[in-house]
């Protein structure tokens, strides 16, 4: 699987007294680049296989006036913390309070003023967005076993040529799984994200390349695990559920670009905005998996 970074870009104008809503929200998740019109929620179903629907954007920006200022707003549409930068497409903002390019940390499902503007500002915004916190620290966890079949074999394991070289990817490990197998939470934690509504798939699709459905839970320590090629409506949780270890969240599949019907896994943190795969240590069908002799 391909970089698992998240970028937002919304190219927003602020004229005098007038604040306008950004009508082109592109971003980067699981290194998919996605596009929508405007940040609409899109609620799914629990304990059943999904609906696919169109991913809204991970987070949004709107800018709200004051008498004498106006205030940037960033909203986070994920059941987890992102952090944001803001900065301006071109030139500098004199007067910003923080001055810009301005960091911040927005929590779950949440709202945070980014940056105040003088009332003046004509300009146009880029935001970048990462999901998780960047201060999180990761426990010394045991992770299950995250598919239910008792046969076990490893496409690719980490620093795989293939597709593990980047930082997102190098700690990943590709499990061979017939196409809707069901998925385990590898650790308990809370849906953060998902998308479930990408039909394509194959090494030879170009189409596919950049593309897959996708469930990122966040854990307690703040790390996120990453469950990637998953089946179209493959997923059994929504947005905001608390799942247990060994909880069934999905079905795996085979879309986006792959070589055949895997579940790619990984932890992942946010680090300097950018995220990076972690190592983990997990418990497989028999007895401890020892991924470094993985390739």
């Amino acid at each position: 699987m391909r970089a698992s970074s998240a970028a937002v870009l919304l190219l927003v104008g602020v004229a005098v007294g007038v604040a306008l809503a950004g009508d082109l929200f592109r971003w980067r998740d699981g290194g998919f680049v996605r596009e929508a019109p405007r940040p609409v929620a899109a609620p799914l179903p629990t304990a059943t296989r999904s609906v696919p629907v169109e991913r809204p954007p991970i987070a949004g920006l709107r800018f709200e006036n004051r008498d004498d200022t106006i205030e940037a707003w960033v909203d986070n549409h994920l059941a987890g913390p992102i952090e944001v930068v803001l900065s301006p497409v071109s030139g500098q903002i004199r007067g910003a309070d923080p001055a810009l390019p301005a960091r911040a940390v927005v929590p779950p499902l949440g709202q945070r003023v980014v940056a105040r503007l003088p009332i003046t500002t004509t300009a146009r915004f880029h935001l970048d967005v990462t999901q998780g916190d960047p201060d999180a620290l990761a426990d010394d966890a045991e992770y299950a076993y995250p598919l239910d079949s008792p046969a076990l074999r490893i496409e690719q394991g980490w620093g795989g040529t293939y597709s593990h070289r980047d930082a997102e990817n190098r700690y990943g490990i590709d499990f061979a799984a017939d196409i809707g197998t069901p998925v385990l939470a590898a650790r308990a934690g809370t849906v953060m994200d998902l998308e479930v509504g990408y039909a394509r798939g194959g090494a030879n699709d170009p189409d596919a390349l950049g593309q897959a459905n996708y469930i990122r839970i966040l854990h307690d320590d703040g790390t996120m695990g990453l469950y990637a090629h998953l089946d179209t409506g493959g997923a059994t949780v929504r947005v905001g559920q608390r799942v247990r270890r060994g909880e069934v969240i999905g079905l795996s599949g085979d879309t986006g670009y792959t070589s055949g019907p895997h579940l790619h896994f990984a932890v992942q943190v946010n680090r300097g905005m950018a995220l990076e795969s972690i190592p983990f240590r997990m418990f497989g069908p028999d007895g401890i998996l020892r991924f470094d002799d993985a390739r």
